[in-house]
């Protein structure tokens, strides 16, 4: 049997959103389970990334339920950016980018979590694996090589806002362990670019920074790649 790794993307407490804390770690616990059920003996990691520290109570729950935590609540950067505005897709998009590059380069660097692993999931926290999610379509010879994404969309935005005509969603996509350094040059890349945007006027998200580093001739665009929850500004429920 393959072995799987699902890094999830977190921000228990913030200031951001309409759900509280109390509802975010549950629904965060809620993802976790829903691998725990889906894919049995998945790693799992969680990348929390919120400025406002966990409390001890919140660190046991998460300790208790994952495989590993990378905890960049105290980071110096993402208490600076935390602080720094109001816009929620900024501090959201760049601080997620930042995290999730640092915390894959860690684990890859400095601990043997990754050992034996044929492909990674990012997940995105509060989200969970529905019925339409199968490891089975993983287990296929023919995707091991491959980036796998929910299929693209239309961007919302302007295009000279972006510069970037279309998008890949983030809540749930994977890569075979071989592309790990190539899809960490992406986030590199990508951090990078958003930066730019921003400082230009412009903007860029993490969906519009995968379409435009993502190597387009590994990918397969799956229609639905099995995760749905509720979007954190307002609620509203998505899936993918």
């Amino acid at each position: 049997m393959n072995q799987y790794a699902f890094m999830v993307s977190s921000a228990i407490n913030t200031k951001f959103g309409i759900f509280n804390s109390e509802q975010r770690l549950a629904q965060t616990l809620d993802t976790i389970q829903s691998i725990r059920d889906r894919v049995p003996g998945a790693k799992i990691i969680l990348v929390e990334m919120g400025a406002i520290p966990l409390t001890q109570d919140q660190t046991d729950r998460l300790t208790n339920a994952t495989d590993y935590i990378l905890n960049f609540n105290n980071d110096p950067s993402v208490v600076e950016l935390f602080n720094s505005t109001d816009n929620w897709d900024i501090v959201k998009n760049i601080t997620e980018v930042m995290c999730f590059s640092r915390g894959l380069g860690q684990i890859v660097e400095h601990t043997d979590l990754l050992h034996n692993v044929q492909r990674i999931f990012k997940m995105s926290g509060r989200y969970t694996l529905s019925d339409e999610f199968d490891i089975g379509y993983y287990e296929q010879y023919s995707v091991q090589s491959h980036i796998v994404v929910s299929h693209r969309r239309n961007s919302q935005f302007p295009y000279n806002l972006t510069l970037v005509e279309k998008q890949f969603m983030s809540r749930l996509w994977s890569w075979p362990m071989s592309l790990t350094n190539e899809i960490l040059e992406v986030y590199n890349q990508g951090l990078q670019y958003m930066e730019q945007r921003i400082l230009a006027g412009g903007y860029c998200d993490i969906e519009h920074m995968l379409y435009k580093f993502l190597d387009h001739n590994k990918i397969i665009e799956k229609d639905a790649v099995g995760v749905c929850g509720n979007i954190g500004p307002n609620g509203a429920p998505v899936k993918d």
